[in-house]
């Protein structure tokens, strides 16, 4: 769903008068309240980069609104990942103090540590996030209220860790063991009030309303953590509801589901749990809740496994109302082939926007790919073309539609202002409160520079999706590397994705879309400074293996890692390269 319909309101192109102080409030209302909750921490108060702010704020005092939020938007600098990293190392140390970590960032001590999910290829990042209460009623609903829902559904969402830091006090007792996961699972269990300190009381548990037991979303093992979800979906008749991270990876349950057909069916019948790597320390948890059910295994066999049929999930579960996933930018490609297993019955619905350091934005009005700004962290903007310093910085309000910019965070977890490399192109302004209105476009350090051009994240996309056709390529998942087997080096497309008939004018019509994108492609060809991008097609189930060996060497759980757009990392594109089926 790339166009807004005639029946969702159609965000105003500009803002007016009334919504842009109603903007203008709730948005400084924010920040002050995020400045004068962190300003005392020990990130603010000794951070150097905050210098100048410290300076001007012993000038000033913090008591008057307008001087504060002034004070803050001229001398607080834009901050790189090196300004928060001394200070998130402290959690490594042996032993970690809890002086040493106390009010570090926000008060108190954080609820969870969260790692990023290293699509570009750079080593993880670890964002320290704390258990805030909110303070403003989001003005959407979120996609995992249960409000109307009256059956059963399953969150396919991993709420393990890494591994757990413990924080003593002086006299070394442990007053807090955090864990360090990842975002996803981390904002379900702080919405929950789930601790780690508590997961053993749940271990045996079946969360009210949900098909898989809690034990099932600590498996790491990816697919281990699949199957095993898989299983009690399957064993359930009643689903009415199905959550995972991201659209590929509903893909690669359904693809897990065709593989082990036939085990999981006498799993089912049987009421036995199969014997999968990585599930021994849940494995009597799991059993309790698995029971003997010959007549739903008789049932799903008559059905067939999912690739057998079209609209396959309906049959499956007859209830089943929704599947949330996300569905936007390179995940789009999928949409597709899980349309054809869900049948025509079934809503796709989005998780929202956001990053490991913050989730900022919710669907607008359940398009997948157009969001609306809905947080209680503060975003700003930079002009996409502009030089990344803070006197560049816009506010929502000054933004304008059909521009590109990159997004800047201050989150409640520190009093940071810290370029997301994510770009942005505002499609206009709510008109329920004025928040801006967007499409995601692309990572701003996702991208190849060859010696002509540099082409963007997005303008592979967009490439790739002008010639995704039954009759050409039917893209399911890609990836883009610098291909310099031969020379002059072009860009080469890794594909997952059944050919066409006319699949031999792949080549050209992808150099087309580029061209369309980047004026300064043809001249390089015509020059023959480049020459026509190179396609490979992989086999299927590819970028699913991808997944689970990024995840098993990372140790992360499923659902985090990504296919990147452009992939500079040698390994996994050698990796890559010994699974092409076929070369256009």
């Amino acid at each position: 769903m790339s166009q807004l319909d005639s029946a969702t309101p159609v965000p105003y192109n500009s803002l007016t008068p009334k919504l842009r102080t109603l903007l203008t409030e709730k948005n400084d209302g924010l920040l002050l309240r995020i400045i004068r909750a962190n300003f005392n921490t020990q990130y603010a108060s000794q951070a150097p980069s905050l210098a100048a702010f410290r300076d001007v704020v012993a000038a000033h005092g913090t008591e008057v609104n307008n001087t504060l939020l002034q004070d803050f938007r001229s001398h607080v600098a834009l901050m790189d990942y090196a300004s928060y990293k001394p200070f998130v190392a402290k959690f490594d140390e042996r032993p970690c103090k809890e002086s040493e970590i106390e009010n570090l960032f926000a008060p108190g001590l954080p609820f969870s540590l969260v790692w990023s999910s290293t699509t570009s290829g750079n080593a993880p990042k670890m964002f320290a996030k704390y258990h805030h209460i909110a303070k403003e009623a989001p003005i959407r609903r979120s996609v995992y209220d249960r409000s109307d829902v009256n059956g059963q559904e399953n969150w396919v969402i991993y709420y393990g860790y890494k591994e757990l830091k413990e924080i003593e006090r002086e006299s070394g007792e442990v007053v807090k063991r955090i864990p360090v996961g990842i975002s996803s699972g981390t904002m379900l269990r702080m919405s929950a009030g789930w601790n780690v300190d508590s997961d053993e009381s749940r271990m045996s548990v079946i969360m009210p309303g949900q098909a898989a037991p809690w034990a099932a979303s600590l498996i790491t093992r990816h697919q281990s953590f699949l199957i095993i979800h898989a299983l009690f979906c399957l064993a359930c008749r009643d689903l009415e509801r199905l959550a995972t991270t991201f659209a590929p990876v509903f893909m690669d349950i359904m693809r897990h589901v065709d593989n082990e057909w036939d085990m999981l069916l006498t799993c089912i019948r049987d009421g036995t749990i199969p014997d999968l790597e990585g599930i021994d320390n849940v494995r009597a948890h799991l059993q309790v809740h698995l029971h003997a059910n010959s007549g739903r295994a008789t049932e799903l066999r008559e059905i067939g496994p999912p690739f057998s049929c079209a609209g396959w999930a309906a049959r499956v579960w007859p209830k089943m109302r929704m599947l949330v996933a996300v569905g936007s930018g390179p995940y789009a490609f999928v949409l597709p082939k899980v349309r054809s297993v869900l049948g025509p019955t079934i809503a796709i619905r989005g998780r929202g926007y956001g990053a490991t350091e913050s989730v900022f934005a919710a669907c607008y009005e359940d398009h997948l790919d157009t969001f609306v700004l809905q947080t209680e962290d503060v975003i700003e903007f930079l002009d996409a073309t502009a030089d990344e310093t803070h006197q560049n910085i816009l506010r929502p309000w000054d933004l304008e539609a059909g521009k590109q910019y990159q997004v800047v965070l201050t989150t409640r977890d520190g009093l940071w202002r810290y370029p997301l490399g994510d770009i942005i192109e505002i499609v206009g302004f709510d008109t329920n409160g004025g928040s801006p209105v967007f499409k995601y476009t692309g990572r701003k350090s996702l991208s190849i520079r060859f010696p002509h051009a540099l082409i963007s994240e997005s303008d592979f996309v967009s490439a790739i999706q002008a010639i995704s056709s039954e009759d050409i390529i039917q893209v399911h998942e890609f990836t883009v590397v610098v291909d310099d087997r031969e020379l002059p080096a072009t860009a080469g497309y890794f594909v997952e994705g059944p050919l066409g008939s006319r699949s031999h004018f792949a080549r050209q019509k992808l150099f087309e879309a580029l061209d369309a994108t980047n004026i300064a492609h043809r001249r390089a060809l015509d020059n023959g400074r480049i020459r026509l991008p190179t396609i490979r097609i992989v086999k299927p189930g590819t970028f699913m293996e991808y997944r689970q060996r990024k995840g098993k060497k990372l140790n992360f759980g499923a659902g985090q890692i990504k296919v990147p757009v452009v992939l500079s990392e040698s390994a996994c594109k050698e990796w890559l390269e010994e699974r092409v089926v076929e070369e256009l």
